[in-house]
């Protein structure tokens, strides 16, 4: 390393700074000192050593040499690491020397054009506001007074330059030009910087930009494996689901039977109430793997949304109680309910989302409350909102558990029926579907209130059947031909029991094939039909069904354990009349079958 950039890069070696970035940051701005500190110096001494040869007056000499002498002393304070103040020295010498010679020349050298370069020069040096004002005042304050001093004369010329002609000439043409070089070597540091910085933030832009990319690229990454997972585990609820179902249905099936033979035999009263609890306990099962599903679409994003038809609600809220009823007495708890007087006759509501809410919400009642007590349900409207509450005679739930009451796997043991947790925080997602809201009211000891808030919309037009209402009677099906395609023996077993006790002429396949061959041999009144049976699929099955000249118009019932929406709406696009779930309540297939025979 040669002398000059010994000089230039003094101080540079111990600079410290708490990043790489502050760190070139501070040796730029030494260097930068020590090169103007060195042109200065060097500029003063060749100023002083001309105007003695031309003037032969050391008046000019002496000061110059003082002055490069402070020039080198600055670099020699960067080199004791007074980076700041190093920095403020040579503003402040630059500003004392501007006063000094504008005393002792006057006008001659045009020495005020070094304002421009020690404006730039500050903000060129300083990055604390604070440094940048200080420096800026000191340059504003002296040029100020030593505009003052010319028009005033305050401190007169020491040296009348005019006498010395043409001496006068020859320094302000070497003076001028000097200040000029000075202010063109300003000007392109600061642009010189300006570029560094915008280079500097457009490489920091590309970084956080590679950065956020990289970023965007494991979240994809995430995302694609949490679907996948996602994915899984809704087909693995959807399949266990559908396996569950079917030892199920035969459980359900048997105890629904069950109740059917000791109604009509008097000899097998003592096992009523054996047959009662198992029905109990396969229905809340049933309810379970229900919430389960529906959890299992609430946590995938795919929870239905409402759809809006005219319901008789008084019609809508008797079917419903008459479900839990019978689960109800088994415990010796009673439903009561009513509905207001002001509420209109038929509500613009979701009839599939609002059974769902109150299933949950009655079968939490009967659960928690006390044998031998009643559940009250009361429907009312209040502005333009109508409200269900759901009151128990239980033990009641403490103010803690209500605070959590509606999140997922909450939930209170009971020895009446056992329960996952999730039918509250479903009935939530429920209602809020439906624009609703619901809040929970206990007291220790007395019991517990639910109540749901939804929009009040009246129907103008009474609907019509939708297909899924029972009929007002039920029909013996005696002379009625069904055909049952179903691989399950015990699923044929129950339906032919059930239906023959019913009165109709049973015809069984267990699969489509077979099907088919003896739906066009029978001509059957009504087919049911599982949608997962082997070789051609309970799908194919009903498409061929409907392109068969003999059976195309016979009324096809789905019976299948594939709860999800996709499924059920696929077979009806195929071609289905009915789509039941299984374990399927005798009642509801009573009531389907009903009003496809008459």
């Amino acid at each position: 390393m040669n002398l000059l950039q010994q000089i230039v890069t003094t101080g540079c070696g111990n600079v410290k700074g708490t990043s790489l970035q502050e760190v070139e940051d501070t040796q730029r701005t030494i260097r930068l000192v020590n090169t103007l500190c060195l042109i200065c110096a060097v500029m003063c001494f060749s100023f002083g050593l001309s105007c003695l040869y031309l003037i032969g007056n050391q008046i000019f000499l002496w000061p110059a040499i003082i002055e490069a002498a402070i020039f080198f002393s600055i670099i020699c304070v960067n080199g004791l690491g007074k980076y700041s103040l190093a920095s403020m020295l040579l503003i402040v010498v630059n500003n004392v020397t501007i006063q000094y010679y504008s005393a002792i020349m006057g006008r001659v050298t045009e020495i005020h054009l070094l304002f421009i370069f020690l404006i730039g020069l500050s903000l060129l040096l300083f990055q604390k506001p604070s440094q940048r004002r200080m420096s800026i005042a000191i340059t504003i304050g002296c040029f100020l007074a030593g505009e003052i001093n010319m028009y005033f004369g305050f401190f007169p010329p020491l040296v009348n330059i005019a006498d010395f002609f043409p001496t006068e000439f020859v320094i302000r043409w070497v003076t001028i030009p000097g200040i000029l070089v000075l202010d063109l070597m300003v000007f392109s540091f600061y642009v010189r910087n300006v570029d560094r910085l915008r280079h500097r933030e457009m490489t920091q832009v590309q970084e956080m930009l590679e950065t956020v990319r990289l970023h965007n690229a494991d979240l994809e990454a995430l995302t694609a494996r949490l679907a996948r997972a996602t994915d899984a585990k809704t087909v693995f609820v959807r399949e266990t689901s559908h396996e569950i179902r079917t030892p199920l249905n035969a459980i359900f099936g048997i105890s629904q039977l069950l109740q059917l033979k000791v109604a009509q035999d008097r000899n097998l009263a003592p096992i009523r109430l054996l047959a009662d609890h198992l029905y109990a306990a396969s229905f809340n099962t049933r309810e379970i793997i229900n919430n389960v599903l529906e959890f299992s679409r609430i946590e995938a994003g795919k929870a239905a949304t409402a759809e809006n038809s005219a319901l008789d609600i008084r019609e809508w809220l008797d079917n419903v109680v008459n479900i839990h009823q019978y689960i109800a007495s088994i415990k010796m708890v009673r439903i009561r309910y009513n509905v207001a007087e002001e509420m209109p006759e038929f509500l613009m509501v979701d009839k599939l989302l609002l059974t769902k809410m109150l299933n949950n919400l009655l079968s939490n009642a009967i659960k928690f409350t006390a044998s031998e007590s009643n559940v009250s349900i009361h429907v009312f409207a209040k502005g333009d909102r109508w409200y269900i509450t759901v009151a128990d005679q239980g033990e009641g739930i403490s103010e803690e558990r209500q605070a959590s009451i509606f999140e997922a796997f909450v939930t209170e043991r009971n020895i009446f029926l056992e329960g996952t947790g999730l039918g509250l925080h479903i009935t939530r997602h429920l209602a809020e579907a439906m624009g609703g809201t619901i809040d929970v009211r206990s007291q220790e000891g007395v019991g517990t209130t639910f109540t749901v808030s939804l929009p009040l919309e009246g129907a103008a037009f009474k609907p019509g059947k939708d297909g899924k209402e029972w009929p007002e009677r039920m029909l013996n099906l005696n002379a009625a031909s069904i055909l049952i395609i179903e691989d399950d023996k015990m699923s044929q077993m129950i339906l032919t029991r059930f239906l023959s006790s019913l009165g109709s002429r049973v015809t069984v396949a267990g699969d489509g094939v077979e099907g088919m061959l003896l739906g066009r041999a029978s001509k059957p009144d009504i087919i049911i039909l599982d949608a997962h049976i082997p070789g051609m699929s309970g799908k194919d099955t009903l498409t061929r069904i409907r392109e068969d000249d003999v059976l195309k118009n016979v009324p096809v019932i789905i019976a299948s354990g594939d709860a999800f929406n996709g499924a059920s709406e696929e077979m009806m696009n195929a071609g289905a009349n009915e789509y039941l779930v299984k374990p399927i309540e005798f009642k509801a297939l009573h009531a389907t079958l009903t009003k496809y025979i008459e």
